[in-house]
């Protein structure tokens, strides 16, 4: 082949070879430009996904980043007493949370805890490593205590600030008491939840990159809608006085449990409601959950001669018989359908008087026989036996008066004189207190008002008339029937020198497990003042008493006591009585009688001296427990007042010269506070500003000494 061609040839094969390698380099440059364009295309689309499709979701998870809504807790409303004392109010008190993830050493602030709180760090450090983004380390902590944690600096630790209740401590199972989260859980507490706990408010937060939290000043802050306040019809200084006495009472009559009423007759107002035992509502957790239970409205009982009320007053108003007409006793036992009924005493031919002043149980069933079924069933009825009175508070039960038709033949004498029937302890002052009212039933209440914020009353509670029970006349002369009983017959315990006391007794076996339990009763004495023209019904009931049974013996000097310093202290109960006028027999004696004294504060005082101040001021004393050291609580309240000669009850410390109990300062005011531990020797530091003591340190309960720093945190 010639040269010519070769070349030529050559040539060709390498144009040929690079246009081959330039196509490749474009494809290749084609390859690289498409997946540019992908990309480009896939971020475009993304972001127009993010921006536009899902934009609204996507911003929403941005805000719940750097953004978070903080509640605003609204104040709970205050609880009074009729004469606006405090009984429940909320506190500013310190909580500690955290965020486990966001602590880095975790034991060195679980060691920090153990030393404020006296809690094991193990404790903490558990609680420092759980599986969420936020725990709480401690609720509801006093400010003076916070400080102390807080003085530390911890890096990520939550401070919020929280209301806690704080209670008066007197009518723990009427008022109740709230939860951690300051949630109604028991009593007015929580039946009124929704009126006291008002509606919380709130505010948005934002956070900054280094986890700073600052108010969002671009979003709307929603305030909080505080609570109403609720003013009662209890009277605690009258309440104070109930409990003292009912504790007194339980302990003379070694008794399982006590029930007291004090109520107005002619309105309804429930003036004081105390169980024994109570607790203590500013320590929720040392209390029995049986403790909580409201026996006077959750609990029914046969009532035994107290319920001869019904048969009284049946045969008064239908007027089977007259004070001078005479029955027979039986002399102490009668046999009816197979069945024995006894008396205490073994009477004969007596009057009708007599027979209800000595409490004769056959007189009672054989004039029950004469009333009728139709008719004494009416009358129960009609005292609201077998039904609720409406009270407002919760749990209570209708006890049971059953229907006719279930009645057999022993039915009708038995429930005469108080058994098979089963009634409350409200049910039943609330019958004596119609009969007090000249035979008009009342329907009871504790709510007098409920007040707004603003102070306006937004809701006021009228007194209800339920019913008219019996005439007028014939409430008068019922009314006589029971004078009879406290003047010479069961009821003589409970005579209030100076005063026209009518009432009636009851004692009642225990129905326990399928039959009468000997040994097991209930003893009562219900009762209203003065006579003619009452203005007060009380009750006082003592179940299972161990030292004596009777009504006589173990609940109507209780009732006489309770009358006694009730007359003598409210201004108001003796103004109305002076000005019935027949109502009081001498009224000098009877001014005499219920002389009155201001109670001082022996508080920190010695045995010896608290003897000799309130033996100055005409008071006696009474031993609470067996301790020698200082006086540290006392029964009657400083300042209230006491008839003369009367026992305050007293606690004292274990060691005088050592150590000593601390006493509860919390609500007292600032002068008193700061006296009662000045005289325990003890160094006081105030804190803030105000006339009432709103926490302290060291708490009550606490053991101190003459070296300990009291610290008492004021406000208004």
């Amino acid at each position: 082949m010639p040269k010519q061609q070769i070349k030529r040839k050559q040539s060709e094969q390498k144009r040929e070879t690079q246009a081959n390698r330039e196509n490749e380099q474009n494809l290749r440059m084609y390859l690289v430009l498409a997946g540019m364009l992908i990309f480009v295309a896939t971020i475009i689309s993304k972001l127009a996904f993010v921006q536009i499709i899902n934009a609204s979701e996507y911003r929403e998870k941005a805000k719940r980043q750097y953004e978070t809504i903080m509640p605003l807790k609204a104040k709970r409303g205050i609880i009074y007493d009729r004469n606006l004392r405090r009984l429940a109010t909320s506190l500013t008190v310190v909580s500690f949370a955290a965020d486990p993830k966001l602590i880095e050493n975790k034991q060195a602030i679980a060691d920090s805890l153990s030393l404020v709180f006296n809690k094991s760090a193990k404790y903490y450090f558990q609680r420092l490593n759980e599986k969420k983004r936020f725990v709480w380390l401690e609720r509801n902590v006093s400010i003076d205590v916070a400080w102390k944690l807080i003085s530390m600096d911890l890096t990520g630790i939550i401070v919020r600030k929280e209301q806690n209740r704080y209670y008066e401590n007197l009518a723990s199972q009427v008022i109740g008491f709230t939860n951690t989260d300051n949630q109604g859980i028991s009593g007015i507490e929580l039946n009124y939840d929704s009126v006291l706990c008002g509606k919380d408010g709130s505010i948005f937060m934002q956070r900054t990159g280094d986890g700073m939290v600052f108010p969002a000043v671009d979003k709307p802050l929603i305030d909080p809608i505080d609570g109403n306040s609720l003013q009662l019809t209890l009277d605690m200084n009258i309440q104070a006085i109930v409990e003292s006495e009912l504790k007194n009472g339980i302990r003379k009559a070694g008794a399982q449990a006590a029930i007291a009423i004090v109520m107005d007759v002619k309105t309804g107002e429930i003036l004081a409601m105390a169980n024994e035992p109570d607790f203590d509502m500013n320590a929720k957790s040392t209390y029995e959950s049986t403790r909580v239970r409201n026996r006077a409205i959750t609990d029914a009982y046969e009532p035994g001669s107290t319920f001869k009320i019904v048969m009284l007053s049946a045969a008064t108003e239908l007027g089977l018989y007259n004070p001078n007409d005479i029955v027979f006793g039986e002399n102490g036992q009668y046999r009816i359908q197979g069945r024995t009924i006894y008396d205490h005493e073994k009477l004969g031919k007596i009057t009708f008087a007599e027979a209800i002043t000595h409490s004769s149980n056959i007189v009672a069933a054989k004039v029950a026989l004469q009333i009728g079924e139709e008719a004494f069933y009416k009358y129960a009825r009609d005292f609201g036996f077998g039904e609720k009175t409406g009270i407002d508070l919760l749990g209570e039960i209708p006890g049971q008066l059953k229907p006719r038709e279930e009645w057999s033949k022993i039915s009708l004498p038995w429930m005469a004189h108080g058994y098979e029937v089963l009634v409350t302890p409200l049910q039943i002052i609330s019958a004596y207190a119609a009969v007090a009212n000249d035979g008009i039933l009342m329907r009871p209440f504790v709510i007098k008002r409920e007040i707004s914020q603003d102070g306006e009353v937004v809701n006021e509670t009228e007194p209800i008339k339920i019913r008219r029970v019996m005439q007028a006349e014939t409430a008068q002369k019922v009314r006589r029937y029971f004078r009879g009983v406290v003047d010479s017959g069961t009821g003589v315990p409970a005579q209030i020198n100076g005063l026209e006391v009518g009432g009636k007794t009851g004692t009642a076996q225990r129905y326990v497990d399928g039959s009468y339990r000997r040994g097991s009763y209930v003893a009562t004495f219900v009762g209203f003042f003065p006579v003619e023209k009452p203005e007060i019904a009380m009750l006082v009931m003592m179940i299972n008493p161990t030292n004596g049974y009777y009504g006589s013996t173990v609940a109507a000097p209780v009732f006489s006591n309770i009358g006694r310093r009730v007359v003598a202290t409210s201004e108001d109960i003796r103004s109305r009585m002076l000005a019935s006028g027949e109502s009081i027999s001498d009224e000098r004696h009877f001014l005499d009688s219920v002389q009155s004294v201001v109670v001082p504060n022996v508080c920190g005082l010695t045995p010896e001296e608290a003897k000799e101040l309130l033996r100055v001021h005409k008071l006696d004393f009474s031993r609470e427990n067996e301790q020698e050291g200082l006086v540290v609580w006392q029964g009657v309240a400083p300042g209230a007042r006491a008839s003369v000669w009367s026992k305050v009850p007293l606690r004292y410390s274990a060691d005088s010269e050592h150590e000593y109990t601390m006493p509860k300062l919390i609500g007292l005011r600032a002068d008193r506070a700061i006296a009662l531990a000045g005289q325990m020797g003890m160094r006081i530091k105030i804190r803030g500003k105000g006339s009432r003591v709103v926490a302290q340190y060291p708490n009550s309960g606490a053991t101190v000494d003459k070296s300990t720093e009291c610290i008492l945190r004021m406000s208004n």
